[in-house]
């Protein structure tokens, strides 16, 4: 059986008549019969303010403390400069002061406490090299825009009936309704919203593509879409470096045991 993972969240209006899914996603609108019977106009805007409700619903349920790709870059540089100056016994020591962890310490002939001595001055820290050059690309170079300026994209249906807007904050920031929308019933309207909305999605990226490349950033969007890649193999080193700490850990033990 496949782990596909949670459904996507779903938030609908009030009165029940407007239902989004995924609304910080890729959002899909489903519209009961009830609602059809409002105005274009207010049907508009039930659609436009639920779609914007049910992003700002996910986002409030995701919500955490997150960290910029600069105190990312300074946090790596110093647990980087930390293990090769001082050794990883002395950054673990550390960092259980910072977070004021009270974990007993480990006697001197424990083979867990040995065996980090052992490790200490061997880490390796490619990894953490690796890492710190993929974010040091991204920082903004010396007089470039802290910010960009919000773009807008825009789509509408093969009939004219849908309108749909799309941001950054919001993936349907706003819907417009031809007088004849309501004629396609419930079902037809909600897909032609979505794959509107959809449309417009696709529209907005691409504005952002054209307005990052036009910044002189150290990466153009055609460079970013290939970091997944990058990043897969920077993962596979991760992992090569976790085999062998726990391989020379194993031989460690091994060693102190005499076997």
């Amino acid at each position: 059986m496949t782990d596909t993972g949670p459904p996507p969240p779903t938030h609908t209006s009030a009165d029940g008549g407007v239902t989004v899914v995924d609304g910080n996603g890729a959002p899909v609108v489903r519209l009961t019969v009830e609602a059809l019977r409002l105005p274009a106009r207010e049907l508009a805007e039930l659609v436009t303010w639920t779609a914007r409700e049910a992003a700002d619903a996910v986002r409030a349920a995701e919500a955490h403390e997150s960290r910029s790709a600069a105190d990312a870059l300074a946090e790596l540089k110093n647990l980087r400069d930390g293990l090769r100056q001082e050794g990883l016994q002395a950054v673990i020591d550390r960092k259980r002061a910072e977070y004021g962890a009270d974990e007993d310490e480990l006697p001197p002939d424990d083979p867990r406490s040995m065996a980090r001595m052992g490790l200490a001055d061997q880490i390796p820290t490619a990894g953490l090299d690796a890492a710190i050059r993929i974010l040091e690309r991204f920082q903004p170079r010396p007089g470039t825009p802290a910010e960009l300026v919000p773009v807008t994209g825009r789509a509408t249906g093969p009939d004219e009936t849908v309108t749909v807007e799309s941001t950054g904050e919001y993936p349907i920031a706003g819907v417009l309704l031809g007088i004849h929308a309501r004629e396609l019933g419930p079902e037809a309207l909600g897909k032609e919203i979505s794959e509107t909305a959809a449309k417009a999605i696709a529209d907005l990226k691409e504005r952002q593509r054209a307005q990052v490349d036009g910044l002189g950033l150290p990466l153009t969007m055609e460079q970013v879409d290939g970091l997944p890649g990058e990043m897969d193999a920077y993962g596979d080193k991760v992992r090569g470096q976790y085999e062998y700490l726990r391989r020379q850990h194993d031989e460690i033990i091994r060693r102190l045991h005499g076997k």
